[in-house]
């Protein structure tokens, strides 16, 4: 179905989005083994909370690289609470949209209908808090050109994968003086 197919790659935890052949239900999968963050994840997390877009009590430990086609899209959802809130992500090589809504009616196959629509431009970062994590569901309509998007957060201390050990690159960090 036109829409569906984006390349999804994970670090630090594997996530379902649906419950998936072995019955794992939507979440962390705390039993799978995942690389750890790759360098040039880490150097961005710590200027996430350098610049003070995260703060030091929701430091990043995981990633999801979403790599779309010309009209791939991200149904409605809500990102389940295996991550701890607020978590953000960056938009790279084209622009897009991304809508909100209390309910979002799918028009059609990638096509959504939802109360605000903001844009997204190259190299933005939204974070998503409070009643905009929560409790509005959020989509990216078919996107028109090729975009990637890397969302970062923290897992849960009581979903984190069995065996997890915490990087002690990203221990410690702190915003830069003002």
């Amino acid at each position: 179905m036109k829409g569906k197919s984006k390349i999804t790659i994970q670090f630090g935890c594997c996530y379902n989005y649906v419950y998936d052949k072995r019955r794992n239900p939507p979440g962390i999968i705390r039993h799978d083994e995942v690389d750890q963050l790759p360098s040039l994840m880490k150097r961005m997390i710590k200027k996430i909370v350098e610049w003070r877009i995260l703060s030091t009590n929701s430091v990043p430990n995981s990633c999801i690289i979403n790599i779309y086609e010309e009209g791939n899209c991200i149904p409605p959802h809500i990102d389940n609470h295996d991550f701890v809130r607020p978590f953000c992500t960056v938009s790279l090589v084209s622009k897009c949209n991304i809508m909100f809504g209390k309910e979002i009616r799918v028009v059609g196959p990638a096509e959504f209908l939802g109360a605000v629509e903001i844009p997204l431009p190259v190299g933005s970062v939204l974070v998503l808090k409070e009643n905009g994590a929560d409790l509005a569901n959020h989509c990216v309509p078919e996107v028109s050109q090729k975009r990637i998007s890397i969302t970062f957060k923290k897992m849960d201390d009581s979903k984190v994968p069995f065996g997890y050990q915490p990087d002690p690159e990203l221990e410690g960090l702190r915003p830069l003086e003002l």
